[in-house]
């Protein structure tokens, strides 16, 4: 089962990261103009990325509470990867900046309620 679970982990990992290099692929929505938006567009992407690397990495689904943890944490995680990924192809913004430091302070919480939650 474990098996299974890491193999959906990599497909959701590489869907993950197709998508949000290229978000129109499996909609035939034109691309936005404005780089901000195109940023915003690609972080969406960044759940499938987050879900793929939570299948890859974590193996205590027993305990729930751990779980949500680890949940919040690579959700996270994928989002800030997704906006890196926008923030390198499409342009910087010191609102994205925000965002990035907001979504990064939030890990850092995330990783300490797991850490906490692990003991």
């Amino acid at each position: 089962m474990t098996l299974f679970i890491k193999i959906i982990g990599a497909v959701l990992l590489i869907a993950g990261c197709i998508l949000t290099y290229k978000p129109n692929i499996i909609s035939k929505i034109p691309l936005i103009e404005n780089p901000y938006q195109m940023i915003e567009m690609r972080v969406k992407w960044g759940l499938l990325i987050g879900l793929g690397i939570l299948f890859l990495f974590f193996n205590q689904w027993n305990d729930w509470k751990l779980t949500v943890c680890a949940f919040l944490f690579f959700l996270t995680l994928g989002i800030i990867i997704a906006r890196l990924f926008g923030l390198v192809l499409d342009a910087f913004y010191s609102k994205q900046l925000l965002w990035l430091t907001i979504e990064v302070v939030l890990l850092i919480i995330f990783e300490i309620l797991y850490r906490y939650e692990d003991n």
